[in-house]
């Protein structure tokens, strides 16, 4: 399930990631307004997906959300905003296994990012990340995840839910990307264009 999943969400995957702020981080050119914002808007797509994926999968963690709020509040940057007309649902198991398919890789990818923070000087000033940690604990929570979506024993029908809920997920979370949020009123933002 995790080859089909990847290999259907593939093209989004990439054209999400391409718009991503994280590139920034990458490319270690983020200075402190625009990684405020980055982890405002993982902040919100998280929350809204990890909360919807909790109904179906009980025993599914939702630290990462939590884990961007604490870097929030240390940054003094306000969580208490709406994830206006970013409505996020989950009616199924399969759906919410498909939606966590997504969250749970792209937290995998964080990992990635946190290497790189170290080299993105204009971030000397934070000094402790706990969203893009480098925790090896991420690498777990993937593999448990990955034996429980290879043991859900999905119907042809739930298959497709899960594909398509994957795909929604992306979209989702592409939306929140693209969301006006107070941050990004900073003028500091604006002032790098």
């Amino acid at each position: 399930m995790i080859k089909i999943l990847k290999e259907e969400t593939r093209e989004l995957h990439e054209q999400i990631e391409d718009q991503n702020l994280a590139k920034k981080i990458m490319d270690h050119s983020i200075d402190l307004p625009t990684y405020k914002l980055l982890l405002l808007q993982n902040y919100l797509a998280y929350r809204e997906t990890e909360n919807e994926i909790k109904k179906h999968l009980p025993n599914y963690s939702t630290n990462k959300h939590w884990q961007l709020k604490k870097d929030l509040d240390r940054l003094n940057v306000s969580t208490a905003i709406p994830a206006k007309n970013a409505v996020f649902e989950c009616r199924s198991t399969a759906e919410a296994l498909g939606a966590a398919y997504v969250v749970e890789g792209s937290a995998l990818g964080g990992m990635l990012l946190a290497k790189n923070l170290e080299k993105c000087s204009k971030l000397n000033e934070v000094d402790q990340h706990y969203f893009f940690n480098g925790n090896k604990e991420n690498l777990e929570d993937w593999n448990n995840f990955k034996k429980e979506l290879e043991n859900y024993p999905f119907s042809k029908a739930e298959e497709a839910e899960a594909i398509e809920k994957a795909k929604a997920t992306f979209r989702f979370f592409e939306k929140v990307f693209k969301m006006e949020l107070p941050v990004a009123l900073d003028p500091a933002f604006k002032d790098q264009g």
